[in-house]
């Protein structure tokens, strides 16, 4: 199945293909043809647990192989997204949210917690967790950073950031990110109002930016973001850990030139002289990797939310750390070994999947 993951396989049929045609050196660790009824009885007898320790080796090896160095920041940034894995007909895992579509009828989503790189090249997944059908995100953010906590040890360099939206944010989960010994980036809205009002008291009103971007080009639209921060905030609140406010201003001028702001507001425990405006900017915008490289990869290239290979028991989990382990694999290849050889941008996803059956139908593991 991991092999089926790696080439772009959409469809348990599909990986008894992968199997049926790899060549002799791949063979050694698939010994015959899999067929598609075979895999689909035995992907609900697998544990989520044993795959989730051999997700959590393949980033540790990869942490030291120096894979995961952070890319335009002194320090590395971790941060936490819940998403849907496939919305089905029926609660196969008894753990899925039950919902209703505008036309009434109902279906059930299995929801999962994920915690990802962002400040490394390849976004990699470090961990995910189920969510239940009766919690959210900021309910179980506790119980998610404990456990990943200890999985990859709290007194590590991999990363000193934690990043959260704001369905995070709350004074309970700052205050267990600072006991870490780790700093928060937490973004801030209306469900924090008296923290909300007081950012914009204290930078509402400025007009001179610590930093900015160049003009970028979006559907037909030129974007600009700027960057304003304060030390100010400090302590406000009870919030004794609480060191700055940032605002980054995003200005957007359509095609006949008409302007449109729009301002978001972020807490952080970052003392002001660890990151320059420049890499916090870096940050904020890095906390969009999260669904335009990791989730964005997983739905479109393999489909995640909606052509599940199994629904029975707790098959959609489990093939979900399958796949994980997979796109990590694939985005190490594509954003750092493979990068060396198109420094314009990484190769897209159907070549990599391509190279991959190639590779695998070979006699011979030599590859150029």
């Amino acid at each position: 199945m991991l092999f089926g993951f790696l080439s772009g396989a959409k469809a348990l049929r599909h990986v008894e293909g992968v199997t049926r045609d790899l060549g002799s050196w791949a063979r050694r660790y698939v010994s015959r043809r899999a067929p598609d009824t075979t895999l689909s009885d035995l992907i609900p007898r697998l544990s989520p647990k044993d795959l989730r320790e051999q997700l959590i080796t393949q980033m540790k090896s990869a942490w030291r192989a120096k894979e995961l160095t952070p890319v335009g920041l002194p320090c590395g940034v971790i941060t936490f997204d819940g998403k849907g894995t496939g919305a089905l007909t029926h609660d196969a895992c008894g753990s899925a949210q039950k919902n209703h579509r505008d036309d009434g009828s109902e279906y059930f989503l299995s929801r999962m917690f994920r915690a990802v790189l962002t400040s490394a090249e390849s976004r990699p997944c470090l961990d995910q967790m189920s969510i239940g059908a009766h919690s959210n995100e900021v309910a179980e953010f506790g119980r998610f950073y404990d456990r990943l906590l200890k999985s990859y040890g709290g007194n590590n360099d991999l990363f000193e950031i934690v990043d959260v939206d704001a369905g995070m944010t709350s004074k309970g989960n700052a205050d267990l990110i600072h006991e870490s010994h780790k700093a928060y980036v937490m973004a801030l809205k209306e469900n924090q109002p008296e923290l909300l009002a007081e950012a914009h008291r204290l930078l509402g009103n400025l007009r001179k930016p610590e930093a900015e971007t160049p003009w970028e080009c979006y559907k037909g639209r030129r974007i600009q973001r700027r960057f304003f921060r304060t030390t100010e905030i400090a302590g406000y609140h009870d919030w004794q850990h609480l060191k700055q406010v940032w605002r980054v201003e995003q200005i957007t001028k359509d095609p006949n030139g008409k302007e449109h702001q729009e301002d978001r507001y972020f807490l952080t425990s970052l003392h002001s002289g660890r990151l320059t405006a420049t890499q916090s900017l870096h940050v904020v915008r890095s906390h969009w990797r999260v669904e335009n490289d990791c989730f964005w990869s997983l739905d479109m290239q393999w489909m995640e939310d909606s052509h599940p290979w199994c629904t029975t028991g707790l098959s959609v989990e489990i093939l979900s750390w399958i796949r994980l382990m997979a796109y990590n694999l694939l985005q190490f290849a594509r954003r750092r070994t493979l990068r060396k050889h198109n420094v314009e941008a990484p190769p897209p996803w159907h070549d990599v999947f391509s190279w991959v059956r190639q590779a695998l139908q070979l006699e011979s593991p030599v590859f150029a």
